[in-house]
């Protein structure tokens, strides 16, 4: 989609148009380690007389790396170079300048280069364009024409939209059986398709008659119909009217960071197995309990984390499986296997 320029109005004689650095795509992604995509760092100006463009983007080399990035043809700059470079413990950021002594460009979209970013681990990294006070003045991401500056520290604040890269886990199936009544179910796999159709009824069709999920801000139970998204890190409730296997696609869910409230919150888990007390260190201290359901007695099972070992009826959090966490108060469950 082409990017309108934005514009801030005042009086007439002086209105000035911003302009507006983005991704294409915005959000990008690929399967498995080493697997690459190409995304273009472009720029839509409003001016006539651009001869200097430079961004900074900011990422976690932990999930993505820069492998290369290309000069594009529109336009053709006289000068044009990038690097990567460390920002942090955990980041780094690749910048890319461009200048031209002899010409001037715009207005329209300009290509300042493609990027090609690939794969490391399956997570998420954001693609961050940096400002002065993240990479320094000297490779913050800004436009200059002829007449100085047009957008940066010195003129308008560029407009900068950010966008995603991540880094998918290698297709896998995940089966499940489950008994006639209510099973506790999570989605341990990130599908293309999260649909209540894709997820539950290619599978499960004429063998069940509810799917609900849990609002904890409202306190209130959800219906869940075909058209609806389904959601890692959140659990679901599934009335079977006879016994059946849940299966379905996608790549391991393994990382999560879900927002928890006060009271109860019916949430989803990873594609391991873990610990419940290292699965929970985050939010160590601030829940009451943990419940689980038991689809074959179709009962509750507890744990809590101060009582006695045997007094607990469970000490492992399971992929595929529900939980329901009792919160002292509100905060965000972060994990990963």
């Amino acid at each position: 989609m082409v990017l309108a320029v934005l514009a801030v109005l005042t009086a007439p004689a002086v209105a000035q148009e911003y302009d507006v650095f983005h991704l294409v795509p915005v959000n990008s992604s690929c399967t498995g380690a080493g697997c690459t995509v190409t995304v273009w760092v472009m720029i839509n100006v409003s001016q006539d007389n651009v001869n200097a463009a430079q961004a900074s983007i900011i990422f976690d080399p932990n999930v993505v790396n820069v492998t290369n990035v290309e000069e594009g043809t529109n336009p053709d700059w006289y000068f044009w170079d990038w690097q990567v470079y460390d920002y942090g413990a955990d980041k780094k950021y690749v910048f890319i300048g461009a200048a031209d002594l002899l010409n001037v460009y715009g207005p329209g979209e300009l290509e300042l280069g493609k990027m090609t970013l690939q794969c490391k681990t399956p997570g998420v990294s954001a693609l961050h364009f940096g400002n002065e006070s993240e990479v320094g003045s000297d490779r913050l991401t800004q436009v200059s024409g002829t007449e100085g500056v047009i957008c940066g520290p010195t003129g308008n604040e560029c407009t900068m939209e950010d966008g995603t890269f991540t880094c998918l886990a290698p297709q896998e199936t995940f089966s499940k059986d489950l008994v006639k009544g209510w099973n506790l179910i999570s989605l341990p796999l990130t599908a293309d398709n999260m649909t209540v159709a894709n997820i539950i009824d290619k599978s499960l069709s004429g063998k069940y008659d509810a799917l609900y999920r849990y609002d904890a801000v409202n306190k209130s139970w959800v219906m869940m119909d075909s058209s609806d998204v389904m959601e890692n890190g959140v659990g679901y409730f599934i009335h079977m009217t006879s016994a059946g296997t849940w299966t379905y696609q996608g790549s391991a869910y393994l990382s999560m960071s879900v927002p928890l409230e006060q009271g109860l919150n019916m949430i989803g888990w990873l594609n391991c197995s873990k610990p419940i007390d290292n699965a929970l260190s985050s939010i160590e201290g601030d829940y009451w309990y943990v419940a689980r359901w038991n689809a074959t007695a179709q009962k509750f099972e507890v744990y809590n984390p101060v009582a006695p070992p045997e007094f607990n009826d469970f000490t492992t959090m399971e992929r595929g499986e529900g939980y329901f966490i009792s919160m002292k108060s509100a905060e965000t469950l972060t994990e990963s296997c």
